[in-house]
């Protein structure tokens, strides 16, 4: 269990909201928070993803993944590059010109010219536009099946925890 606790009071300072929203996502699950007698503590880490704009498990989900994606980029880039490469190859014809999963494979296509860096930029900002790109990766296929059910469980373990 998560050292630092908040009382709702607490994190609803740190938030900038009422202390009552912060009650009110708990009751919604939207945080996880535990019961101490009658008083709920919120875990400190549920306060900083809050402050992190836009951070929904989905996109939580796709930020991990693609953060277990930067191994296999270092170990060998041109496999995981070219596979990036293939993917948008195959799905570019089939985009509208002007859509916006055309917009955003052909940023991928810039990233990936950009070189290794960029590449892990993209895959661990935390911005609105990084977000966006990820869930128009071309990155599908990389990561082995066995990888991608350790990393879900983690994440879902993660969440138990902090439920509890």
């Amino acid at each position: 269990m998560e050292k630092t606790m908040l009382t709702t009071g607490e994190a609803a300072e740190i938030l900038g909201v009422s202390r009552q929203h912060v009650v009110n996502l708990s009751n919604r699950g939207e945080i996880t928070s535990t019961k101490v007698g009658a008083h709920r503590r919120i875990p400190l880490s549920e306060v900083q993803r809050l402050q992190r704009p836009g951070l929904t498990p989905e996109r939580e989900k796709s930020l991990r993944l693609h953060q277990a994606l930067i191994g296999d980029l270092l170990e060998d880039p041109d496999a995981v590059i070219g596979k990036a490469r293939e993917n948008i190859a195959r799905w570019l014809p089939q985009q509208r010109p002007d859509g916006m999963s055309a917009i955003y494979l052909r940023e991928w296509e810039r990233i990936l010219d950009s070189g290794i860096d960029q590449i892990i930029d993209a895959f661990t900002a935390t911005d609105e536009k990084s977000y966006e790109l990820r869930e128009n990766s071309p990155f599908a296929g990389v990561l082995s099946q066995e990888r991608r059910v350790k990393v879900l469980r983690t994440i879902r373990e993660r969440r138990a925890v902090l439920a509890a």
